[in-house]
């Protein structure tokens, strides 16, 4: 494993790097809070086959956060990236929060992508729950520098479902764009996305139920269900073997 670091949209991102450039490459983003440190173990299972790149997006562990970010920013950061690291013809690896990401990377057609892989991910919104959340949040943010709320305000986020806030809230620039994050539904674009996609679901996920995989399965035009029974959100962690053994079976 090598650390590295490259400049992209302004950020110095840092990145993890496994395995021989001559192997076929994978990218894995992580999701909302997640690091490339947690995608470690897996990626040592594979990077004797695998050339593997993992980056912390911008906001996140060692990448730092100089502006609001959108969606299409992300996508634009991670593009660029790709292209100047040289990779072509990569797998694109999403796990939670990265699906809507990948999703408007894969609608651009900017990149090569051999396939997409789905791990857990985040993408279909409801709307009534996403428009509270951004309602609420709205009003309240304001307070975040008050003693009292500080105090309270865990509990409140996890009331309307919204703990990813409860961090985001002390830094602006995330904060600002959790909130964009959350506003983006992009359902109507999973049925053009014509890339061979491969969707890996733990069953007992609480943060993006299989009920989402289910959807996204039936929305996207090429895509394989794998869902592992007892599994929760982190399969990464939880089991990274398991879930290394079901990516290259279904490769």
């Amino acid at each position: 494993m090598q650390e590295k670091s490259i400049q992209t949209w302004g950020h110095e991102v840092f990145y993890k790097e496994f395995g021989d450039k001559k192997n076929q490459s994978i990218l894995i983003l992580h999701g909302w809070w997640g690091s490339s440190d947690s995608w470690i173990k897996f990626s040592e299972l594979l990077e004797e086959n695998y050339h593997i790149i993992i980056p912390d997006l911008p906001g996140f562990w060692k990448t730092k956060i100089h502006e609001t970010f959108t969606l299409e920013k992300y996508a634009e950061s991670v593009e660029e990236m790709i292209w100047e690291l040289g990779v072509t013809d990569i797998i694109l690896w999403w796990h939670s929060n990265g699906w809507a990401i990948a999703s408007m990377i894969s609608g651009r057609k900017k990149i090569v992508i051999k396939k997409l892989v789905l791990n857990n991910s985040a993408g279909i919104r409801n709307d009534r729950r996403r428009w509270l959340k951004r309602k609420v949040l709205g009003v309240f943010s304001p307070l975040r520098h008050i003693p009292w709320y500080k105090i309270f305000r865990p509990y409140f986020h996890k009331l309307i479902g919204a703990q990813d806030y409860s961090k985001a809230e002390e830094d602006p620039y995330l904060a600002k764009t959790y909130q964009n994050m959350i506003a983006s539904d992009l359902q109507e674009i999973f049925p053009q996305i014509t890339d061979e996609t491969l969707l890996i679901w733990g069953s007992e996920d609480s943060y993006t139920p299989l009920s989402d995989g289910k959807k996204m399965h039936e929305l996207l035009q090429k895509s394989d269900l794998i869902v592992l029974q007892g599994q929760r959100h982190g399969i990464h962690l939880q089991d990274p073997k398991l879930l290394k053994n079901y990516f290259i079976k279904n490769i």
